[in-house]
């Protein structure tokens, strides 16, 4: 195959990638994990961040992916002894972690219209904020402070 061919390929896939996106974004849906948090309101987290999930036992200060060590970050219930294991997208590599959840989430396609923010005060520094959907609340995580409090820089 030609450099040309190579790279009429790559352009090919990387418009590929930006008409997806385009399309996601001009319908207004999302795509979504519904996540049940032990203590708190369930998490809500876009799928395209999320890129694997791994049956886990939960009592784990790491779980492996693909040769690496990944941080966990639980929000299962610690009564329970297995679970899934989440693997967070970060900005690179080494900001990847696994979210502990009591079971594989729910999936839901959802309005982007329907989410609204909730003037709720919260003082747990992993939640970003918090929405409603219909007549239900969820939080969205703060990502940075929760891959800073698990000890990724």
């Amino acid at each position: 195959m030609s450099q040309n061919s190579v790279s009429k390929v790559v352009s090919e896939k990387i418009d590929q990638q930006e008409l997806q996106h385009l399309i996601t974004v001009s319908t207004g849906f999302i795509d979504a994990y519904i996540i049940d948090c032990h203590g708190k309101e369930p998490m809500l987290l876009p799928q395209n961040i999320v890129l694997s999930a791994l049956d886990s036992q939960t009592q784990v200060p790491f779980v492996e992916w693909h040769e690496l060590k990944l941080p966990v970050y639980t929000v299962n219930d610690p009564e329970k002894s297995t679970g899934v294991a989440l693997v967070i997208e970060g900005d690179d590599v080494g900001q990847r972690f696994a979210l502990m959840c009591n079971q594989m989430p729910r999936t839901i396609r959802l309005r982007i219209s329907e989410v609204v923010d909730e003037e709720k005060a919260g003082t747990d520094p992993d939640i970003f904020q918090y929405v409603r959907m219909a007549d239900q609340v969820f939080h969205i995580p703060d990502l940075a402070h929760i891959q800073a409090s698990i000890g990724i820089a």
